[in-house]
């Protein structure tokens, strides 16, 4: 019969529709990178500060003047040894901390970086906190040695320490600060991804850092030369 519908076609089943990419994960990995990188930096700045004590006072011992080593010692630590440990806790920190977020994650992963500005506010204060513990582990060495008195270490520190050099740490903190808040909003999703391993991202942070780093000493230095 020319009437009688075809039940199968009127009732065919719908066409699947194509399967729907799942949504990223957002994380704001920021405050956790700034709160943990005073803990860290108080542990880089006294591995700092001893390495470099204990080079200095090696090297000064071979002229008999090691009683200058606690000066020596703190105004590197003002001038750039500070600052550098700060930049490398946040480094770390912020390296470690956005791998294992790539890693836990099972889907694609976002960083949101609204408040990665924090990082740059916080990071002057980071610095004195690494210098203090790096300037920490040199009173501790130099008490620790037989003839090691707190006198002798503060007549130490005014024979060297100068104004300029906590203006100098100053100038090379902001400096460094604002050159890796840039770095991590750039990063940031990079270290996130699960293609490379925790090792290459720790290389990678480290030379990113060093050689403007570098350069910006240079720079510093050319307008300061003392």
């Amino acid at each position: 019969m020319d009437d009688k519908l075809d039940l199968g076609q009127a009732y065919a089943p719908p066409v699947a529709s194509p399967p729907v990419a799942p949504l990223p994960d957002v994380i704001s990995p920021y405050d956790r990178i700034v709160r943990l990188s005073f803990p860290v930096g108080a542990v880089v700045g006294l591995l700092m500060g001893c390495v470099v004590y204990l080079q200095s006072a090696y090297a000064l011992s071979q002229f008999n003047a090691q009683k200058n080593a606690p000066g020596i010692v703190c105004v590197i630590a003002l001038r750039g040894l500070g600052p550098g440990s700060a930049v490398l806790a946040v480094s770390l920190t912020a390296a470690v901390l956005l791998h294992r977020a790539g890693r836990r994650a099972r889907g694609p992963i976002e960083v949101d970086h609204a408040r990665v500005l924090l990082v740059l506010a916080t990071f002057p204060l980071l610095s004195v906190v690494t210098t203090l513990f790096c300037i920490l582990a040199s009173v501790l060495l130099w008490l620790a040695e037989p003839a090691g008195t707190p006198s002798e270490y503060l007549a130490s520190l005014s024979d060297f320490m100068r104004w300029p050099d906590p203006v100098f740490g100053l100038a090379v903190a902001a400096g460094s600060g604002g050159f890796l808040t840039c770095l991590l909003r750039i990063g940031a999703n990079w270290l996130t991804t699960k293609k490379h391993g925790l090792a290459l991202k720790l290389f990678v942070a480290y030379a990113t850092l060093a050689i403007p780093n570098a350069v910006l000493r240079a720079v510093l230095s050319l307008v300061d030369p003392a």
